[in-house]
């Protein structure tokens, strides 16, 4: 028996590789909703994403989306769509291109001319910042108009605390990009990832983790948290709570696809160390704000450059890449502010309905307020070097390898044929 604690996307995806290699399993899951921050909620006819707006349907997840039949729920986002960046009073376009970043309005000629030494400066090395390896290459004009906020707003974090080595590096790996950024736009690199769909489904990307639970049936227990692990023999007992208060699970090996702070309270007793290891990583909080527009946008949507008077970070146009009747979900706080998440709803809502218009022009009427979080990846993740997790026991969820959907998805399908293999 392998115990998976915790049915968010991970676990789930692993439940099922674990299933297609025939591997006896449980998806123990505290809450009684799957899915994890991958939620969809249907407000005023409109689906509205919690968690993830959109993903790439990338590398396993598109053969994952086929054999779940989700394939004819896929919407995908139109071809060439721009990314925005809100700078000096106005949006600005987002050069994803070498001729688009010579050309654009978001940097004078200088920040330009800094920019075409890139393919002469080295790769991250060392302890350097994000921050400090895009400045470096790029110029500071550049890393704080859009190459900051950009990366920043994936992990809602400052990539002034952000190590190249923890993330970006092992991003740029898996792109193929060896040297200069630049170079590999003008070859594969970023013109490559345009040509990879961006999706999601008619009923918003919690249509997976559901289609997911579903597959899983009777092996996924909802309303089940984990209480302790006790190493017994060659495996584990798992002591459980809620609906099953009492019972006792033995398992050949243990999942944690929970949040650090919850896996790191299960493992204090049993493996102090390797819990006080993972209690160190630092959650960023931010409010989801989702609001309905009657005016037409065209792209992704924006970010915020370093340095503007807004609490917003970024905003997504739901209404432009998928026909969400007028939605966009703008994110506010994180590490910019992580008080402002602790708003009332009516002032969150209200903030970003203003600071929407004054980036946009256009009026807006909040729908949601919801909050999420995700791990920081940042300082805080060189705790997880030598980190040893009790033997049986493995970790397969979004702070433990890179996150993302295809990420997650990647590493449950190495996990299960490991698992399958020992």
């Amino acid at each position: 028996m392998i115990a998976i604690i915790g049915g968010g996307i991970s676990g789930l995806v692993l439940g099922h590789y674990l299933a297609e290699a025939g591997l006896e399993h449980v998806i123990l899951e505290a809450s009684e909703v799957p899915g994890g921050v991958m939620r969809t909620l249907r407000v005023a006819g409109t689906a509205l994403d919690l968690g993830p707006q959109r993903t790439r349907l990338v590398g396993e997840l598109g053969s994952l989306v086929e054999e779940l039949g989700l394939a004819p729920e896929l919407l995908v986002a139109p071809p060439g769509l721009p990314l925005w960046v809100y700078r000096q009073g106005r949006l600005r376009k987002v050069p994803l291109t070498v001729m688009g970043a010579l050309s654009t309005d978001l940097l004078s000629w200088r920040g330009k001319l800094s920019m075409l030494r890139e393919p002469f400066t080295a790769g991250p090395g060392g302890d350097e910042s994000v921050a400090d390896f895009f400045t470096r290459k790029f110029g500071s004009e550049a890393y704080r108009a859009f190459l900051g906020p950009l990366y920043g707003g994936l992990y809602a974090s400052d990539p002034a605390r952000m190590k190249a080595r923890h993330g970006l590096a092992i991003t740029l790996r898996e792109l193929g990009v060896e040297g200069s950024l630049l170079l590999a736009a003008l070859g594969r690199g970023l013109r490559a990832r345009e040509e990879i769909p961006t999706v999601s489904f008619r009923e918003g990307l919690g249509a997976l983790p559901e289609a997911l639970a579903r597959r899983a049936g009777e092996r996924l227990r909802l309303g089940t948290p984990v209480l302790a692990l006790e190493a017994r023999g060659a495996g584990h007992l798992v002591h459980l709570g809620g609906r099953a208060e009492g019972e006792v699970i033995e398992a050949r090996r243990v999942v944690l696809s929970l949040p650090a702070p919850q896996a790191s309270a299960l493992l204090a007793a049993s493996a102090p160390e390797a819990a006080a290891r993972i209690g160190r990583l630092r959650l960023n909080r931010l409010a989801v704000v989702h609001l309905r527009a009657t005016c037409e946008l065209w792209g992704y949507g924006y970010q915020v450059a370093f340095g503007e008077a807004l609490e917003t970070r970024g905003v997504t146009w739901n209404a432009s890449i998928f026909g969400r009747d007028g939605v966009h979900t703008a994110y506010l706080g994180g590490m910019k502010n992580p008080p402002l998440v602790d708003w009332e709803d009516e002032r969150l809502a209200e903030l970003a309905a203003s600071e929407f218009r004054q980036a946009t022009g256009c009026s807006a009427e909040p729908l949601l307020v919801s909050r999420t979080w995700i791990p920081a990846w940042d300082e805080s993740w060189d705790a997880l070097s030598g980190l040893e997790l009790p033997e049986g026991v493995h970790a397969c969820v979004n702070w433990s390898a890179r996150p993302g959907i295809p990420g997650r998805v990647a590493q449950a399908r190495r996990l299960a044929h490991h698992l399958a293999e020992v």
